[in-house]
């Protein structure tokens, strides 16, 4: 499998590319990784082209552009052995940087084609961690991007690299790097597993308690899906107890309504206690009407509004209940399968 993975950078995609390929090698597969920024730097110097990564963005684009050309000639013509050896080689790329407040490309479109990737994946971190990482760096040091611009850099990445996957007609996930490698190894070698959306209330229940139970349930939700959990990012962290900031608030829900959800199979929603959640309601209608399978999982003894109801394909009212369903649908799924073997 070929996959191209982009992010921004001071998102922490090298690191967790590391940790997903010490991961597959752990249950016998092996990922090659090809980091194209290194790449490029060292082709420059190879060839004799001074290029820093302090000052890289501040040279001719028709230098970097043509570098950057003769390392994807390179790892195309690389790539058949590298398929061949390797149970999955991945890509490692940026799509666009934000330089002197201006966006700029980073990747030649004609080579989206030309390499047929079977999956795009674009990571992304909490915007305020990546902006402090970014000011840790000299070459980053003196931008000074605020929380709004990494954020808004961050949404073109991830929308840039969606248009190449519906160009392709190819899958394309988000995926949060404080999500554990399991995550991406999955959606790399188990594309028949379903993948689920975990809806919580997070606003008026991120009480340590309330936030155990539904770590209980996404533990046993493993078991069976592939789960995208909202909390593997938490952008309203830099905000919490201080002004409303509408550009974090509207991440958020571009966020989860138009990325996560939408690349998921089915939604489970869990209300561990009633409470005002605006934001869940919204995912069950969302997901509903984006034809996604709705669960809910809804406390014992408490009424539910028909305007609940109505977006909801399966209510369960403990988790218990949840988890005994889906052990038995995988029962017979067993035994429908070995029914078919035998005839």
């Amino acid at each position: 499998m070929l996959v191209i993975t982009t992010a921004i950078s001071g998102s922490g995609r090298n690191e967790y590319l590391e940790k997903v390929k010490e991961h597959a090698l752990s249950h016998g597969k092996k990922i090659k990784i090809y980091p194209v920024g290194d790449m490029i730097l060292e082709h420059a110097n190879a060839i004799g082209v001074r290029l820093t990564p302090e000052n890289v963005l501040n040279a001719n684009p028709s230098v970097t552009n043509s570098v950057r050309s003769a390392v994807f000639e390179r790892i195309t013509k690389e790539l058949p052995r590298a398929l061949n050896e390797n149970h999955a080689v991945v890509i490692n790329i940026h799509a666009m940087f934000f330089w002197k407040k201006v966006f700029q490309r980073a990747w030649d479109n004609y080579y989206v084609s030309q390499l047929n990737p079977g999956m795009f994946i674009t990571f992304l971190d909490d915007a305020d961690k990546v902006r402090k990482k970014l000011k840790s760096r000299k070459q980053w040091e003196a931008t000074n991007l605020s929380l709004e611009e990494v954020m808004l850099w961050g949404n073109v990445e991830v929308e840039t690299t969606a248009g190449w996957a519906e160009m392709m007609r190819q899958l394309h996930y988000v995926v949060p790097v404080s999500a554990p490698a399991t995550l991406l190894h999955r959606l790399m070698f188990e594309p028949k597993t379903d993948t689920v959306y975990l809806s919580m209330p997070l606003t008026h229940a991120y009480e340590p308690e309330v936030q155990k139970k539904v770590d209980r349930l996404a533990e046993e939700l493993h078991k069976y899906f592939i789960v995208f959990d909202p909390r593997y990012i938490d952008p309203l962290a830099s905000s919490n107890g201080k002004k409303i900031n509408m550009a974090i608030y509207n991440q958020v829900v571009n966020r989860d309504l138009y990325w996560l959800i939408r690349q998921s199979h089915r939604v489970i929603a869990y209300f561990p206690k009633i409470v005002l959640s605006a934001g869940v309601i919204n995912e069950i209608r969302e997901a509903y009407e984006t034809q996604k399978e709705v669960w809910l999982i809804w406390p014992r003894g408490e009424s539910i509004s028909p305007f609940v109801t109505y977006y909801v394909h399966k209510i369960f009212r403990s988790i218990p209940e949840l988890l005994s369903f889906l052990s038995s649908s995988l029962k017979n799924k067993s035994k429908s399968a070995s029914h078919k073997r035998k005839e």
